[in-house]
């Protein structure tokens, strides 16, 4: 089940519409050097430990009656935190990984200007035409990230589903969930740490509610 959010009041409201929470990741301790980290896996930096243990706070009223995560551990520690308010377990799922950025994984994107420009080029202004070199192209991300998305809000039908992955999973689950084209990616919201995404789903039909949502933080800098 799931349960419309009224933030002036601070009540909920039962609808029998599954509600999925899309989460992204809480800050990494290379996320604010420009780091392609995809499968590195870094722990959460202290702002990004913060940043959980607020949403924590926000969601604590939620019906969220499942929770999963990347396998990475910044995302997996973003979701223990989340679950911990619920009393909750998390499961990892590997299909809700990060992309796999090939030869760019731990390399920053001023090290690649230089050795890689019009790569770089390519991914700012074209990123659904392009394949990371040896690794994902956005599309495959989106299909996994959608099949596996689909399949847990069926399986957990009825309940709020959170799910914690990373930004650019989750974009191009906005692209599929908002009917756009992948072209578009860069211009969905930001998903800043701990960024919320409310989507409800049925029938394949979805509603969003919230998207990068930072409300959670009052005055905290993402």
């Amino acid at each position: 089940m799931r349960h419309d959010r009224d933030t002036a009041k601070g009540r909920t409201t039962v609808q029998p519409t599954p509600r999925l929470y899309l989460v992204s990741c809480a800050q990494t301790t290379l996320d604010r050097e420009g780091v392609f980290q995809g499968s590195t896996g870094h722990r959460l930096s202290r702002a990004g430990i913060k940043h959980a243990k607020l949403l924590s706070m926000y969601l604590q009223n939620d019906r969220i009656a499942s929770f999963y995560s990347s396998p990475y551990e910044g995302a997996f520690k973003t979701a223990s935190l989340l679950a911990a308010k619920h009393r909750r377990g998390v499961v990892r799922v590997k299909n809700l990984r990060d992309m796999d950025y090939g030869q760019w994984t731990g390399r920053t994107v001023k090290v690649l200007k230089e050795s890689d420009p019009e790569l770089v080029i390519a991914w700012q202004f074209t990123p659904h035409e392009h394949r990371m070199p040896g690794g994902e192209t956005l599309k495959e991300v989106q299909e996994r990230m959608v099949r596996t998305l689909e399949s847990t809000i069926s399986v957990e039908r009825g309940n709020g589903v959170c799910v914690v992955t990373h930004a650019i999973p989750i974009k191009t689950a906005l692209c599929h969930f908002m009917n756009e084209d992948l072209s578009i990616v860069w211009h969905t919201p930001r998903q800043d740490s701990t960024a919320l995404n409310i989507i409800d789903v049925e029938d394949h039909e979805a509603r969003i509610v919230q998207v990068g949502s930072l409300e959670h933080l009052g005055e905290e800098e993402p």
